[in-house]
């Protein structure tokens, strides 16, 4: 037996082709079907140009695209011996702004995407998380709000923001707006606190075992109790193998696969378009998504806030992992955990800005007049590692391209090796549980089909 069914709010939306065997689903397939087209649209565009057209590729993770882009432009610099000077001041203003970025869709994920499908499980009385009217729900959607007006006091906007350029930031913050910033944050603190965990956030991450669940008290306890009693624990396990192309202060660049293994060499990135549609050529009958596949030396990898807790060796999740491996359940936690993470570093981070410091130093050697040059970046957005490199002839961009965490975790299989998303949907035993192994991995159709 075949199902088609259309897997709704997603940035987008995606069709889930699922076939099934003794009431298991047996083998999945996954079609972006709205093509977007941005790597054309930036061919023989002004370099700096890539700054406001990337941002746009997505409305909820544009900061991580922009900060990919002039990752990547600066990168060219470097590669032709003009390595930029970058501020203190302008490195921090990047990564705040980043973060919050990712602390607002985490936020919004979870109350948005898909604890209400995980309520759904138990009742169809949504209560406090029915959307639009329920309390929680309309909490979560204004702390939400509140916190990305700390990115739009250094962006100038929110979303499509494009303050950051090589050599710097377009942003000249005073004491008092990264007082209002902080101040912005403490308020998605004390939800963190009283909604999500139930305990202080200084207790939350002193957890280091995954017995440390039972101390708490909010909605992750609620999720918890919930997904025991329906088994999310068993689903959604796919290879176990993780990746995180970008770092941080608090990410780390690796992979994982059986053990630890510390660096990337970005070379070993391949991309297949065997079961992907072109505009090139005649769209044969294997060809059913816009979505790449991408391997890392010839295998599939997840990407995300799992992958770099794995790498970073968050301790908490890492308990977690251990007990219920990368199911539903453990993809969630470390989503959810990043929110706590990323809140108290943003904080400190705020707190070393010198607003002394220069935020843009402008670079001597205009990109309009560099020929046959390319730059790369890798950095850690929301849904997990973005990839972007460009390559320049005669002061115009000659190619652009991008992988972004989606096409990671959601592309088709290659050969006969199923993607990730994929694999993990086998063996599900019906489509509200497949629909919520999707959801876990935060799917994003526009970035996928970008």
């Amino acid at each position: 037996m075949k199902t088609v069914d259309i897997v709704e709010r997603i940035e987008g939306e995606a069709k889930l082709n699922c076939t099934w065997e003794n009431g298991l689903i047996s083998d999945a397939r996954i079609d972006f079907l709205n093509f977007r087209g941005f790597e054309y649209i930036l061919e023989n565009k002004s370099p700096l140009d890539a700054l406001i057209y990337t941002p746009r590729i997505c409305g909820i993770c544009g900061q991580a695209h922009l900060k990919a882009t002039v990752d990547a432009l600066e990168n060219v610099y470097e590669n032709i011996g003009e390595k930029l000077e970058i501020t203190p001041k302008a490195k921090l203003l990047r990564e705040i702004g980043l973060n919050i970025e990712i602390i607002d869709s985490h936020i919004k994920w979870f109350y948005m995407f898909i604890l209400p499908d995980i309520v759904k499980l138990e009742t169809e009385d949504l209560g406090i998380y029915e959307p639009i009217k329920g309390k929680r729900w309309l909490e979560a959607t204004k702390v939400a709000s509140e916190t990305i007006k700390s990115l739009a006091i250094i962006g100038g906007q929110w979303p499509h923001t494009s303050y950051m350029i090589p050599g710097g930031v377009m942003s000249d913050p005073t004491l008092l707006e990264l007082t209002t910033m902080s101040n912005y944050l403490d308020g998605t603190i004390k939800f963190f606190e009283n909604s999500i965990s139930g305990v202080s956030i200084d207790k939350y991450l002193s957890f280091s075992k995954y017995e440390n669940i039972e101390d708490l008290r909010g909605d992750l306890k609620y999720f918890s109790d919930l997904s025991l009693k329906y088994e999310l624990t068993k689903y959604g396990k796919s290879y176990s193998q993780f990746i995180s192309l970008g770092e941080n202060t608090i990410f780390k660049k690796g992979r994982f696969k059986n053990k630890l293994i510390n660096g990337i060499d970005y070379t070993k990135i391949v991309e297949s378009e065997k079961n992907t549609f072109t505009i090139e050529d005649d769209n044969s009958e294997d060809k059913h998504t816009w979505a790449k596949s991408v391997l890392y030396k010839d295998e599939f990898y997840e990407s995300g806030p799992l992958s770099r807790a794995m790498i970073s060796n968050n301790k908490f999740i890492r308990s977690i992992y251990t007990k219920y491996e990368d199911s539903i359940y453990t993809r969630v936690f470390a989503r959810i955990n990043e929110v706590a993470l990323l809140l108290i570093e943003t904080k400190k981070l705020i707190s070393k800005i010198d607003i002394s410091q220069e935020s843009f130093l402008e670079p001597k050697i205009d990109l309009k007049k560099l020929d046959g040059v390319y730059g790369e970046s890798a950095i850690e957005a929301t849904r997990g590692s973005l990839f972007h490199k460009v390559s320049i002839n005669e002061g115009k961009i000659f190619s652009y391209n991008i992988i972004t965490p989606s096409v990671w975790n959601l592309g088709p299989k290659y050969n006969n090796k199923f993607g990730v998303a994929q694999n993990a949907i086998i063996g599900a035993p019906s489509i509200d549980i497949s629909k919520l192994i999707l959801r876990s991995f935060d799917v994003c159709s526009v970035c996928t089909t970008h």
